[in-house]
């Protein structure tokens, strides 16, 4: 294992990744269509290959003191997963890609890669997914060169280039100074630059990691053709003709300053093109255009400005940002709002050995930026990938903002930039954002600090105790400055890591106080207050509250509804049992009615051992606590049970293998409930499965009790019968119905007649 300090590209990575609202933000997942079956076993051997050759592949990335640093391991293990569904169409491989893509990738636990075999029917797919941290666009080029070679079982060209030995040469070019020209021109290139952006269709919060999508846009013929003329009449690269029909659509409203984020690649050595790591950077290319210049002429500046910017990229953008002045600062910020860059062929012509891959479109749910806007050549034309902030954006204004540059494209290049009519708005500065109503900060030496030590970096306090430090104009140089200001001056450490989960004012002094040691939050929820019958429920296997609202909603008005809901695993009935009493006893109530659905009937017949006068039971469609003999494989049929009940909630038929498919299903119904979620889920489900399975019943309980069946056998009602004195109602629904619709008001009636007896 080997330990190097991260560039300080992979520094600001680590950080947006921190705060960042969606942490599939940084995942790069390519979609590859494969034109023919892939040998599982050959790609699992390949990827391994790789993994054993790749220091990339077996990096983790994590804070170490004050430092963002790689940890290299020797040796990782792979992985592959195979997502295999026996029917389905195109849109639902489409759905799983974006459940794939939208999976974390935990930065501390390498490898930061994985490989997805995904099987719909007879349509295969290959999903390559990496943490941008690790790799970019044009190592995955590389890789994807390489996964062939490995899956032919050939052998490599070269040895490979440990990428520790690039991040070293980067951490010590800083520290020697070999910066320092670089950043006096980046100073004075942006002396007082302001970024350019889309004006937004609605005020919102800029922040990465909010909702995005990716839409693809073929140029026209004729724009593609006007980019070949001109390149040539200019000596320019394509780029730098696609870049000047951008800045011209954005001066026609945002003014004649326009600045934009550009992705370089970064890599200008032969050694560098074939790095397997991450080297791209950042840079915010300036232009001046006014209305009497002409499509030629700024098409020519774009062209030395893009030579300009490719003679400085190699210091990083974080550096430059940190050495401009704070009004600079302030007006670019950290994260540009509008950011370009030019794939050339990356990404076309692939193959894995003997089959033909298709890289379709990039299956993003997270936007990086207002708007990132990719040019590619294809099929003798030029395509446009767009990634955008679909909370500040409308589908059309984007494809506005591309049908506008098609027309600068395809216009005579003598025409003046005046003369071009666009649709366009552009805004110099970040776009509208939502009004904010002050609060005024609670009183306390923490409130009053936090205030002070924000106001002098963002210039105004915080709107409130909730208010967001970088929608207030805060930036990851400010982080740092912020929270070793408070930490000084108030002697009590801070997690950064953790603030950036939700970096308001209210979690810092959460931190401060380390309200963290005080007792875990009650179990204890309240559907309902009334004077009248007091119904307390418990959850059943997997479930929480939300499985009891259309009951609670049937139930007369002056009842009163509480649940039991877990806040921590609890590994038995018993323990169950003992924390919801607990808790129960603590806010000072006696239920009249114990009621639980599943496993939560039995834990409401633990819970009523201990009480002097135990109150009416309503145990619903749950097994009997005598022990239970389980086949080998009832985990198998125990998932189907989950999975049927979570896509029953939401009214989606369909089959599934696994929390992946069944999310992506939900997804294609219009329901966003992310895989990770489900497997969550699933493993609390599974968990209380278990502890349901090995609870057997003390002794009987002489307490009135109503047992409700749906699924239950009458042999198993003949059981409650010898642990309570029971009375039996069965109700035509199954398992997971007996809460729903019709079903529910029934029960209802049932508990209602039962608690008056």
């Amino acid at each position: 294992m080997f330990v190097s300090p991260a560039t300080a590209m992979q520094e600001s990575v680590w950080w947006i990744h921190q705060r960042a609202r969606n942490k599939s933000l940084y995942n790069l997942t390519w979609r590859l269509l494969c034109d023919r079956p892939l040998d599982t076993e050959r790609l699992r051997a390949a990827w391994q290959r790789l993994t054993d050759r790749h220091e990339a592949l077996r990096t983790a990335v994590q804070r170490t003191g004050d430092d963002v640093t790689l940890t290299v391991h020797d040796t990782r293990q792979a992985r592959l997963d195979v997502v295999e569904v026996p029917h389905g169409d195109e849109e639902l491989a489409r759905f799983i890609a974006e459940e794939v893509q939208e999976q974390p990738i935990d930065l501390a636990d390498a490898p930061l890669a994985r490989l997805t075999h995904v099987r719909v029917g007879e349509r295969h797919e290959l999903l390559l997914t990496v943490h941008h941290i690790v790799l970019d666009g044009w190592a995955i080029q590389l890789l994807m060169a390489e996964l062939s070679t490995a899956y032919e079982g050939g052998e490599f060209d070269s040895d490979a280039v440990p990428f520790t030995v690039y991040a070293v040469e980067q951490h010590e070019a800083r520290a020697s100074g070999k910066w320092d020209k670089t950043l006096d021109h980046w100073r004075s290139a942006l002396d007082g630059a302001t970024a350019t952006t889309v004006a937004a269709d609605r005020p919102g919060r800029f922040g990465v990691g909010a909702p995005g999508v990716v839409i693809r846009h073929m140029l026209s013929a004729e724009a593609s053709a006007g980019v070949a003329a001109l390149a040539k009449a200019s000596f320019a690269t394509p780029f730098a003709i696609m870049l000047a029909a951008l800045e011209i659509v954005l001066a026609r409203t945002a003014g004649n300053d326009i600045s934009l984020g550009v992705v370089a690649a970064n890599r200008m050595s032969a050694r560098d093109q074939a790095l397997m790591g991450y080297t791209a950077n950042l840079c915010v290319v300036r232009a001046s255009i006014e209305d009497t210049d002409t499509i030629a002429a700024v098409a020519t500046r774009a062209r030395d400005g893009l030579w300009q910017m490719f003679a400085h990229q190699h210091v990083p953008y974080p550096a430059v940002f940190a050495a401009l002045p704070p009004a600079t600062q302030a007006s670019l910020t950290d994260a540009a709002p509008l950011l370009v860059s030019y794939l050339g062929s990356i990404g076309f012509d692939l193959k894995l050995g003997d089959v033909g891959l298709t890289w379709l479109a990039s299956p993003n749910r997270a936007a990086r930026a207002d708007m990132a806007m990719s040019f590619a050549e294809v099929d003798g034309g030029h395509r446009a990938e767009l990634e955008y902030n679909t909370g500040r954006y409308d589908r059309d204004t984007v494809v506005g903002l591309l049908d506008d540059v098609d027309a600068v494209l395809r216009a005579d290049p003598a025409l003046t930039v005046g003369a071009l009519p666009v649709r366009t708005r552009a805004v110099a500065g970040r776009a509208e954002t939502e009004a904010v109503e002050h609060q005024a900060l609670p009183s306390g030496t923490e409130w009053e600090v936090i205030a002070q030590e924000w106001a002098a970096l963002v210039e105004s306090p915080p709107t409130g105790p909730d208010a967001d430090f970088f929608a207030s104009g805060g930036h990851s140089l400010h982080v740092v400055r912020l929270l070793a200001a408070v930490r000084d001056r108030l002697g009590a450490p801070v997690d950064i890591a953790d603030w950036l989960v939700e970096p308001t004012p209210r979690r810092l002094v959460t931190q401060l106080l380390n309200t963290e040691e005080q007792a875990a939050p009650s179990t204890l929820v309240t559907l309902r207050d009334g004077p009248g019958t007091h119904l307390h429920l418990v959850h059943g296997a997997g479930g929480g509250v939300q499985d009891y609202r259309e009951l609670a909603a049937a139930l007369p008005d002056d009842w009163r509804v509480t649940v039991s809901q877990e806040v921590e695993p609890l590994a038995t009935v018993p323990m169950m049992a003992r924390a919801y009493r607990t808790d129960l006893d603590l806010a000072g109530l006696t239920p009249d009615v114990l009621a639980g659905w599943s496993m939560g009937g039995q834990v409401v017949f633990e819970m009523a051992a201990r009480y002097p006068e135990p109150p009416l039971l309503a145990l619903i469609d749950s097994t009997p606590p005598i022990g239970q003999n389980y086949p080998e494989d009832v985990e198998r049929e125990w998932f189907q049970d989950f999975g049927r009940n979570v896509m029953a909630s939401f009214g989606v038929e369909g089959e599934f293998g696994d929390t992946l498919v069944m999310a992506a299903r939900l997804a294609q119904a219009g329901h966003h409930v992310p895989a990770h979620v489900l497997s969550e889920r699933w493993d609390a489900f599974l968990r209380h499965a278990r502890a349901s399975a090995g609870y057997t019943a003390r002794k009987p309980q002489q307490t009135r009790a109503v047992v409700v069946a749906a699924d239950l056998l009458d042999s198993q009602l003949d059981q409650w019968a010898t642990l309570t004195d029971a009375a039996k109602h069965r109700i035509d629904a199954d398992h997971y119905g007996v809460l729903r619709g019709e079903a529910a008001r029934e029960l209802a009636l049932v508990l209602v007649d039962a608690a008056v007896q």
